[in-house]
């Protein structure tokens, strides 16, 4: 998958009654794409019904990757009195 303008990968579960599967292989390789293309990569839940049971560990580790954070300087503008 192309991660082109993309500055972080959160991956997670969905989670409470009716939550969906999330398969290892998925979120594994989505991780690889994000490690090949240089983006943080976040691991947030496994998910399901008891969410707490199962973590957020891929590969037997967490992931907590982050964007690095931009500085953008900021003129202020005395007001008039």
């Amino acid at each position: 998958m192309n991660l082109e303008g993309i500055h972080w990968v959160i991956v997670g579960g969905e989670s409470g009654p009716g939550a969906r599967l999330m398969r290892e292989v998925w979120a594994q390789e989505i991780r690889l794409q994000a490690e090949k293309q240089n983006v943080p990569f976040f691991v947030k839940q496994w998910g399901g019904v008891r969410k707490e049971r199962f973590g957020r560990e891929l590969n037997g580790r967490t992931y907590d990757q982050m964007p690095k954070r931009r500085v953008i300087s900021v003129m202020l503008v005395k007001a008039a009195a």
